[in-house]
């Protein structure tokens, strides 16, 4: 098992956006109103964001994409049960940037981005969580508070005072999660739609 940072490849966005990114939006168009997809092929939508990932990786190297690979043997139950070598999911100690071998499952990510704070406002930059997901049946191992240390990590890297992060307002199991691991509200978003003329 490995937390890996995706580097910004075509075949790396691919494969996220396959195997990661269309499970996850799948599930939170599920637990959270307003998230349903585009009534489109899998495969364009994959295409659509992979092509839309790697532009964003591209443009900010502040950007960052974080994936939880496993061995295909490994059960989730194994996850922190001392089967695994707890050094391959440390935050600190990431694997080297690439992309996971293709016999690997990838079961999680993170997405971070630093939010530079101009200097007339007194606060600290802070390191945006932009999504996180970990598949079903890794719920409950802690990979999701592993993925979040390496937010912190990221946060740290980038001289980021605070993570900051939005949650929907339907989605109680994410909202529990985070304050779990001590996420606090600060602000609250609304939104409508604009009519006509």
């Amino acid at each position: 098992m490995e937390i890996r940072r995706l580097p910004a490849t075509a075949a790396a966005a691919e494969r996220y956006a396959a195997e990661l990114w269309l499970p996850y939006h799948r599930d939170l168009a599920a637990a959270a109103d307003g998230h349903a997809l585009a009534d489109r092929p899998d495969e364009e939508l994959i295409a659509a964001e992979a092509a839309f990932r790697l532009r964003l990786l591209r443009e900010n190297a502040d950007r960052r994409l974080w994936v939880v690979a496993v061995d295909p043997e490994v059960a989730p139950g194994d996850v922190g049960s001392g089967a695994l070598d707890p050094e391959a999911l440390d935050p600190e100690e990431p694997a080297p940037v690439g992309v996971p071998d293709p016999d690997r499952d990838l079961v999680a990510f993170v997405s971070t981005s630093a939010d530079e704070c101009p200097e007339v406002f007194d606060r600290p930059d802070r390191l945006v969580v932009g999504d996180i997901y970990v598949d079903e049946s890794y719920r409950g191992t802690g990979l999701a508070e592993r993925l979040m240390e390496r937010a912190g990590v990221d946060a740290r890297e980038q001289d980021c005072g605070e993570l900051r992060l939005d949650v929907d307002a339907g989605n109680a199991r994410a909202a529990a999660f985070y304050e779990k691991v001590g996420f606090e509200p600060h602000r609250r978003q609304l939104t409508r739609e604009v009519s006509g003329p």
